[in-house]
């Protein structure tokens, strides 16, 4: 059941090839390399295990020591070293923040068995991809929320509305305590769109309820954890909200 819980293998980006640095390189090889591959920072081994790492912040710290007459860049690597924390691939992301946040990357496996380098981009980047249908979702529901209530200024109104959709007979008490699928069900009442929720969402029923509706099967997917979103399902969500985010522009 492990797989079911945030541990740091699933943090590893699934391209990633780890890099190494034998302990006699030159500073400058390896400054050249971080450059060009867009690491802060690389592991140094001898003979497969890893020894200490070099970083752009290590070699900062370590160049206010050189004597003036000599070249820091010519220095091999092992002169600059600092250490990072191990962590296995199966512990969990919580154990390690402190020292995410302390050094901006942790090793993944130990000193002779590295298996990847995990930086705080890493943890940022897999929590977005993580948050981004749950927060694109909660855009679209704001923003139906908002426009209904600016069609419908009227509390005695959208209370009739209100009772008229309510799917477990009582009335909500309120337009929050509706579940988005009646949202939809009370925009796309044909008589009600055209006399009260066109004002706000359009002159089109049919477009309306054809931006919408798809984002339901979709909520429940994120929300419930009901099978896998799609391409094809973000691809509805971030129509539907690009839609709705010109919607309440126009409303203000």
């Amino acid at each position: 059941m492990d797989e079911h819980f945030l541990r740091f293998g699933q943090l590893v980006p699934l391209d990633q090839e780890v890099m190494t640095l034998p302990i006699d390189a030159p500073a400058r090889d390896a400054l050249a390399l971080m450059q060009q591959e867009g690491f802060d920072q690389l592991p140094v081994t001898r003979d497969s295990v890893v020894v200490g790492v070099f970083s752009y912040r290590s070699f900062a710290q370590g160049i206010g020591v050189v004597r003036a007459q000599d070249d820091p860049l010519g220095y091999p690597v092992s002169e600059f070293l600092e250490d990072l924390r191990f962590v296995r691939r199966t512990s969990e992301v919580a154990e390690a923040i402190s020292a995410l946040n302390d050094s901006g990357a942790v090793l993944v496996g130990d000193e002779d068995n590295l298996l990847a380098v995990v930086t705080s981009t890493d943890l940022s980047t897999f929590l977005w991809n993580l948050s981004e249908q749950f927060i694109a979702l909660r855009d679209i529901e704001l923003a139906v929320r908002h426009l209904v209530r600016s069609a419908c200024p009227d509390d005695g109104q959208l209370q009739r509305y209100l009772a008229a959709v309510s799917a477990t007979g009582t009335p909500a008490a309120s337009l929050d305590e509706l579940t988005y699928g009646e949202l939809v069900s009370l925009i796309n009442h044909r008589e009600r769109f055209g006399r009260v929720f066109a004002r706000t969402f359009g002159l089109s029923r049919e477009i309306a309820f054809s931006t919408l509706d798809p984002v339901r099967e979709v909520r429940n997917k994120v929300f419930h954890f009901r099978g896998e979103v799609t391409a094809a399902d973000m691809d509805a969500v971030v129509t539907a909200r690009l839609w709705l985010r010109r919607k309440v522009r126009m409303v203000g």
